[in-house]
């Protein structure tokens, strides 16, 4: 008797463990909103409404070919580390990036080209055109 009810307690657990995981999953809010059309790049690379996207993908940043002046600039962190993507020299800007997470700033009013790094990882570099 105490083995039925031993066995009957494990199924019961794993039962328990199964359905909690695929609620977690179904219900977990995503690391980033869905892409909208206004962050999509125009047919000359740029991005168009005033927003930009920026992803951080195996130790590299994917850049627009330019963003425009002032533009809310996304950062997405695809890598599992913490990531920074911040100007070398001028901008003004530094944004952390945890794993997996998102997060934004505002590029410069100034059109030009700024140099990029992580302060984390200094061999990721790159360039955000403001155009």
């Amino acid at each position: 008797m105490r083995t039925v009810n031993r066995i009957l307690t494990v199924a019961a657990a794993l039962s328990l463990a199964a359905l909690t995981g695929c609620a977690t999953q179904e219900g977990a809010p995503s690391a980033a909103p869905p892409a909208t059309s206004s962050s999509a790049p125009s047919a000359d690379g740029s991005a168009s409404a005033g927003e930009a996207v920026v992803t951080i993908r195996g130790f590299a940043y994917e850049v627009p070919a330019s963003v425009k002046p002032g533009a809310m600039v996304t950062v997405t962190n695809a890598d599992s580390a913490p990531h920074t993507l911040t100007a070398k020299d001028k901008g003004g800007f530094d944004v952390e990036i945890p794993g997996g997470a998102t997060a934004s700033f505002r590029a410069p009013d100034v059109p030009g080209e700024y140099g990029i790094i992580c302060s984390f990882h200094p061999q990721m570099t790159g360039t955000l055109v403001v155009k």
